[in-house]
C-alpha cells in the first residue's frame, strides 16, 4: 500500500493500535495544557492554534467529502467537531461559545484518553485528524477561557439544559442518518444500553463533566480577580 492509500484510502478496515504509544496522548495534553496557560497571551501562539484548526477542518471535510463518505460519517455532529466550528468561528462572548469552550476542554481530554479511531491502518487522515485536531482544540478553548470566559454568566443549570437539548438534537440527526454521532448509539465504555437510556447517561456524565470543568475554571477566575485586587 503507497503512502497515499496510507493516508486517503476509502476502504475499511480495522483501527489503529498503538499499544504502549497510548501514553503518548495525556502527557501530549500535559504539555499543551502548560503552553496554553503559560503564552495565553502571546498572539503568535494564538494564531498558530487558531489556523492549525481551521487548516484540519478544511482538511478533514475536503476528504469526507471528496471520498464521498455517507452521511452516518462525514457530518460535523459529534461533539468536538461542533466545538471547533464554534471556536472558530462563534463571536467571542455568546453564551454558547463559552459553554462549547468547557466541552472542548474535558471533549479533548476525553478523546486523546479513550481514543476511538475509525476503521482505517495509521497514518490514516482520519487517525492523524483525531490526535492532532484535539490538541489544537484544547489549545484553543483553554486560550479562550483565559482570555475571554465570563464565568458569571453561565451556570451549572444552564450546562445541563444545553447538554440535554444539544444531545436530543444529536439524537435526531442519527435517527435519520442512522450515524453514531456523540456516540449516543454505542457509548465507549457502557456499550449500547437501549436509545433512551444511552441518551440519559451520556447528556448526564457530560452534564457533570462540564459543570466540573466550569467551576475549576470559575474558581481560578476568582482567584486571579483576588490575587489582581491585592496587588
Amino acid at each position: 500500500m503507497t503512502l497515499w492509500d496510507l493516508l486517503f484510502t476509502n476502504q475499511k478496515s480495522a483501527p489503529p493500535e498503538f499499544g504502549l504509544w497510548y501514553v503518548f496522548m495525556p502527557v501530549s495534553l500535559i504539555v499543551i495544557g502548560y503552553f496554553s496557560i503559560k503564552y495565553a497571551q502571546s498572539k503568535s501562539y494564538q494564531r498558530f492554534w487558531y489556523w492549525a484548526q481551521l487548516i484540519q477542518v478544511l482538511s478533514i471535510n475536503t476528504w469526507y467529502m471528496w471520498a464521498h463518505m455517507p452521511l452516518s460519517d462525514s457530518l460535523p455532529f459529534y461533539h468536538c467537531r461542533l466545538a471547533m466550528l464554534v471556536i472558530l468561528f462563534a463571536p467571542k462572548r455568546t453564551v454558547v461559545k463559552q459553554y462549547f469552550a468547557l466541552l472542548g476542554v474535558f471533549g479533548s481530554i476525553a478523546a486523546l484518553l479513550y481514543p476511538v479511531f475509525d476503521p482505517f491502518p495509521f497514518p490514516h487522515i482520519t487517525a492523524l485528524n483525531l490526535i492532532f485536531s484535539h490538541w489544537a482544540l484544547f489549545a484553543n478553548c483553554l486560550l479562550y477561557l483565559q482570555r475571554e470566559y465570563q464565568p458569571m454568566r453561565v451556570t451549572s443549570w444552564s450546562i445541563c439544559g444545553i447538554t440535554f437539548g444539544l444531545n436530543a438534537l444529536i439524537f435526531l440527526i442519527n435517527s435519520l442518518t442512522n450515524g453514531d454521532y456523540g456516540f449516543l448509539r454505542h457509548p465507549p465504555l457502557i456499550g449500547d444500553q437501549g436509545p433512551l437510556l444511552n441518551y440519559v447517561i451520556v447528556s448526564s456524565v457530560m452534564s457533570v463533566a462540564i459543570v466540573l470543568v466550569h467551576v475549576l475554571w470559575k474558581s481560578r477566575f476568582v482567584e486571579k480577580n483576588e490575587l489582581s485586587r491585592l496587588n
